[in-house]
């Protein structure tokens, strides 16, 4: 029998730094959160080249119209990385991608995201993924596909990044937008979790600054870590707000 390191030697991707194994057992770790998020309009299961949705699911829309939105979580993975946690930043992912498509008053139908890291740690970016799918399922969400990918020597072996992108639909007539805001209109405001994923360059600056480590106790905090008040997950305002314009008539 082969040593491992003869078969890594045999190995070009092993020896260029890619471990394909790894990112075929971090897939495996993932399926079940992923497939949780799936309703019978997910076609094809998890895996494949590109993720499938019965768009005969809004036919009853006269005239849809498809939203879509794109984001990241921007440097709030750098504390995640610091403190070795990692399965509440895929909550912050849709937070920060599917809440921008309700603003236009659409309803979301599916997601992909996209993880690129230095090296692949299986354990790690299923703990990434359970939190995206926990954010998909929360907000109504198919995760129908993403892509892992491994970039050794251009990403530290503790290093990744994340982004995804979602579609939602909203009928034509139904679009929200500033053009609609009138004299007396109610204003509602929502409750924020904290931070959110915006402004965290600033954030770490000022812990930087104040000589705290993530680690460190936070007084004000019961039985928290700065690194766990950061990393509070990014409150998901969708369903709340698609109730709120069911029952205003809205949509």
């Amino acid at each position: 029998m082969a040593s491992p390191s003869s078969e890594a030697a045999a190995n070009p991707y092993a020896q260029a730094g890619v471990d394909t194994a790894a990112g075929d057992l971090a897939v495996e770790l993932m399926k079940s959160a992923v497939r949780r998020t799936h309703g019978p309009e997910v076609l094809g299961g998890v895996g494949g080249f590109a993720g499938l949705f019965d768009a005969s699911a809004i036919r009853e829309y006269h005239r849809p119209l498809l939203a879509t939105s794109t984001d990241g979580v921007g440097t709030k993975v750098a504390i995640a990385q610091a403190i070795d946690k990692h399965d509440t930043i895929g909550i912050d992912l849709v937070g920060m991608v599917v809440d921008d498509i309700v603003v236009v008053g659409a309803k979301p139908l599916f997601m992909t995201d996209y993880i690129a890291c230095g090296k692949v740690v299986p354990e790690r970016i299923a703990d990434i993924v359970a939190g995206i799918a926990h954010g998909c399922s929360e907000t109504g969400t198919a995760l129908v596909g993403g892509e892992t990918a491994e970039h050794p020597g251009l990403l530290g072996p503790a290093d990744y990044d994340v982004a995804g992108a979602a579609t939602g639909v909203v009928e034509a007539d139904a679009v929200l937008g500033a053009e609609r805001v009138r004299a007396g209109d109610v204003v509602l405001a929502l409750a924020s979790s904290g931070l959110h994923s915006n402004g965290y360059s600033l954030v770490r600056h000022i812990v930087s600054g104040a000589g705290l480590q993530y680690g460190d106790r936070a007084a004000d905090f019961e039985d928290a870590t700065w690194g766990d008040v950061l990393l509070e997950p990014t409150r998901l305002y969708t369903r709340p707000l698609l109730d709120a314009i069911a029952e205003t008539g809205d949509a």
